[in-house]
C-alpha cells in the first residue's frame, strides 16, 4: 500500500522548518533553514527547493503536495506581501515557483493560522471557538470562530502583533510605532531588557556580561529562571502587556480557550502568571473567568509544519 505524505513548511523570520508529514500527523523527516541567512527570496527559494527534493527523493509516488505558512500572506492572491520580518521586497509568488518545481498542489496561509489548523485536525479536544497566539520573532494570532478558521478578505485577519498599544511607543519593523509586537515578541523582550538596564544603574547582574548584539530571548529566559532581577522584570512587563491584549481579543471573539505558542513561552510561569493576572484584571465582566490561557500542546518545532500539512490533507479528504 502506498504511503502518502505531505510536505509542511513554516517560514519564520528566524528559521524555516520543513517536514514530511504522514496522514496521522507523524513527522517522518524534518529539516531547518536559517531564514535570516538569505538576503533575497530567490536564493531562499533555491535552497528550499533543494531541501524538498532531498526529502522526497526516496518516495516520489506518495507525495501529495506542499502546505506552507509564512508571514504576511495574501490568501486571495496566494503571495507573500511585504513581510515585516523577512528580508524580501514586494510580493513573492512562491506558489508558482514550487508548483513548477514539483508539479503538485501548493497551498499557502498566514503562519499564525498553522497551529489553529494543527489543533483542528490533530487534536482530540474539538473546540469550536479558540485562538492561538504565537510569540516568536514576531507576534500573530490564528482564530477559530464557530469551528472555522477566520481569515478575512485577503487572509490578514489575526495580525495581533500589529495592534498599536502605545501610539508614541517603539518603532516597529512594519513602519509604524507602538505595535504589540515591539513589546511581547522575542525582539520586544530584548528591547525591554536593554531599556531596564539603562534605567537601573545599580544593576550588576549577568546581563552586563553579554554583548547586546548577542542577546536573545532564550538567554533572558534562562537568566530569569535562575533569578536575575532584570530578566524577571522584563518577563513580568511582557506578561502584563500580553494579558491586556488577550483580554481585548476576548471582547472581539469570545473564545472557550486561548493557546500560547512559540519560543517566548519557554519562560513558563514567569510569563504565564503575569499574563493570566492582567488578563483577568482587564477582562470584561460579561465573560466568565473560566477562560483559560495555556501553552499549545504542539511544540515549537512540529506544530507549525503539522498545521501546514493540513492545507493539503483538506484537499484530499473524502
Amino acid at each position: 500500500m502506498l504511503n502518502k505524505y505531505v510536505i509542511g513548511i513554516d517560514v519564520g523570520g528566524t528559521h524555516t522548518r520543513i517536514g514530511q508529514i504522514s496522514a496521522s500527523g507523524e513527522v517522518l523527516k524534518n529539516q531547518m533553514l536559517k531564514t535570516a541567512d538569505y538576503g533575497n527570496a530567490a536564493t531562499f527559494l533555491e535552497h528550499l527547493i533543494g531541501v524538498i527534493k532531498t526529502m522526497i527523493s526516496d518516495d516520489m509516488e506518495g507525495f501529495l503536495g506542499i502546505g506552507m505558512g509564512a508571514p504576511s500572506v495574501n490568501e486571495q492572491n496566494q503571495t507573500i506581501t511585504y513581510a515585516a520580518n523577512l528580508n524580501w521586497d514586494g510580493s513573492l509568488d512562491i506558489i508558482q515557483a514550487l508548483s513548477q518545481a514539483f508539479l503538485v498542489p501548493v497551498k499557502l496561509t498566514n503562519d499564525a493560522n498553522l497551529l489553529v489548523l494543527a489543533h483542528q485536525h490533530f487534536d482530540d479536544t474539538l473546540l469550536s471557538d479558540f485562538f492561538v497566539v504565537t510569540l516568536g520573532t514576531g507576534v500573530g494570532a490564528g482564530i477559530c470562530c464557530n469551528g472555522s478558521l477566520l481569515k478575512g478578505k485577503e487572509g490578514f485577519a489575526g495580525e495581533l502583533g500589529h495592534v498599536i498599544v502605545n501610539e508614541r511607543g517603539r518603532a516597529c519593523s512594519c513602519g509604524r510605532q507602538g505595535c504589540l509586537e515591539c513589546y511581547v515578541s522575542a525582539n520586544g523582550i530584548i528591547r525591554t531588557v536593554i531599556s531596564l538596564i539603562a534605567q537601573f544603574n545599580s544593576y550588576k547582574g549577568s546581563l552586563l556580561d553579554i554583548p547586546m548584539a548577542d542577546l536573545n530571548a532564550k538567554m533572558i529566559t534562562e537568566l530569569a529562571l535562575s533569578g536575575d532581577e532584570i530578566a524577571k522584570r522584563a518577563l513580568t512587563l511582557t506578561g502584563q502587556m500580553l494579558g491586556q491584549a488577550l483580554a481585548n481579543m476576548v471582547a472581539l471573539f469570545n473564545p472557550q480557550l486561548i493557546y500560547l505558542a512559540g519560543g517566548v513561552t519557554h519562560a513558563g510561569e514567569l510569563l504565564l502568571a503575569p499574563t493570566r493576572q492582567f488578563f483577568h484584571q482587564h477582562l470584561l465582566n460579561v465573560y466568565p473567568d473560566i477562560i483559560t490561557i495555556e501553552k499549545s500542546k504542539f511544540d515549537d518545532h512540529e506544530g507549525a509544519i503539522l498545521g501546514a500539512s493540513v492545507l493539503i490533507w483538506q484537499l484530499n479528504e473524502g
